[in-house]
């Protein structure tokens, strides 16, 4: 028998892998959108959502960050039912240290899936230099840090789905190496 989907299991976490590409292809995406923007411009929050096959971007303005972020899951929630999978980015700060440090997070949801699951990629912003990412990504769910192989492997399947991204996969390298 045939299966259309390879599924991971990650502790009670189901996660098909087609699904870890989409928020990978997501993240990409954003860093794409914020590897070359001035100081003071943030991403504006987008997702890409999937059914039967078919993906659509939207994107969520506001006249705050915190009021697009909070428009873009209500709608997500509103719309959950009748989509198959969702991905959603936003840029925000995580503390590191005694500061903070530049992050996109992506949340990721697939029907089948009891709650979405998150990765935050940490990078360094343009207007700082140079745009570079930071380090693995790390995996979020339920609030607490997913660590050792079962990060590794949803990882690793993430920055697949960043390699599928037309204009950030032949970018991703150069933006880590230096």
């Amino acid at each position: 028998m045939a299966t259309i989907d390879n599924w991971e299991h990650h502790r009670d976490i189901v996660t098909p892998d087609s699904v870890v590409l989409l928020a990978g292809f997501v993240l990409a995406h954003g860093a794409w959108s914020v590897s070359d923007l001035p100081k003071g411009e943030l991403l504006v929050p987008l997702a890409v959502v999937e059914t039967d096959g078919q993906r659509q971007l939207l994107r969520f303005e506001a006249q705050t960050q915190e009021q697009s972020i909070a428009e873009g899951k209500a709608t997500l929630a509103k719309r959950q039912g009748q989509l198959d999978a969702w991905a959603f980015v936003r840029e925000g700060l995580m503390p590191e240290g005694t500061g903070k440090v530049d992050v996109l997070t992506v949340d990721v949801w697939a029907r089948g899936m009891t709650r979405p699951i998150t990765f935050v990629q940490k990078f360094s912003p343009y207007s700082s230099g140079a745009f570079r990412i930071k380090g693995d990504a790390i995996v979020v769910v339920d609030g607490k840090l997913v660590e050792g192989t079962e990060a590794t492997g949803l990882v690793r399947k993430l920055y697949e789905g960043v390699s599928q991204h037309p204009k950030a996969g032949q970018l991703w390298h150069r933006w880590r190496s230096k």
